[in-house]
């Protein structure tokens, strides 16, 4: 008889044992699933406090001016200057004065009239790649004109003068900017000239 109640006791032990064992293999199992899916989720959602990525101003740049390609413009600019120390610089003028909203057949014109590369190119430009008379430091020969490193320096600094003094198209006219860009009515024809021949080239 105590044999038969200590098998039963013994029975009961291993019972409850087991079952203690199964519950908590079941507790784990589900606070490890739903640890899982807690997871899962937070992954999911978007971190409102990431910031979303800054485009600079800097970065976006039109491609064509009043319908025409940059392409196009540096073509036409590059063939008019053709045998000339200006042959080259075409896309770099196109591209820079789209950039900051200057027409470039204006610089085009300027740097042409400036330079006087259609004939004889000017000392200035030869010697310390100003194209556009520009005045400033350090000086051309210790003069007054500006001495630049590179011919694309001294285009950049013309357009990003154009672009402060003559921010509107209207403005960008040789006839209506030749005053305030310290110039006479001659250099607003050259301009011009220089302007429509630049246009008409194919």
């Amino acid at each position: 008889m105590r044999k038969w109640f200590i098998f039963v006791i013994l029975l009961l032990f291993n019972f409850f044992l087991i079952y203690g064992i199964n519950q908590a293999n079941m507790l784990m199992f589900n606070n490890n699933f739903m640890i899982y899916v807690h997871s899962k989720e937070e992954k999911e959602e978007p971190n409102e406090d990431e910031p979303e990525p800054i485009i600079e101003e800097d970065d976006i740049i039109d491609t064509d001016y009043n319908g025409e390609s940059v392409e196009k413009i540096a073509h036409k600019i590059d063939k008019y200057c053709a045998k000339t120390p200006l042959e080259g610089h075409g896309e770099h003028i196109a591209k820079i004065s789209i950039k900051k909203s200057v027409n470039p057949y204006l610089i085009g014109g300027i740097i042409l009239e400036s330079t006087s590369c259609k004939t004889e190119c000017s000392i200035i430009f030869q010697e310390c790649n100003n194209v556009s008379k520009m005045k400033g430091e350090p000086g051309c020969f210790g003069g007054v004109y500006k001495n630049y490193n590179s011919v694309n320096d001294a285009i950049a600094d013309l357009v990003s003068y154009i672009s402060k003094e003559f921010y509107t198209p209207e403005m960008q006219a040789p006839y209506k900017m030749y005053k305030s860009y310290g110039k006479t009515s001659s250099w607003a024809f050259k301009v011009s000239n220089y302007m429509d021949a630049i246009k008409r080239t194919k």
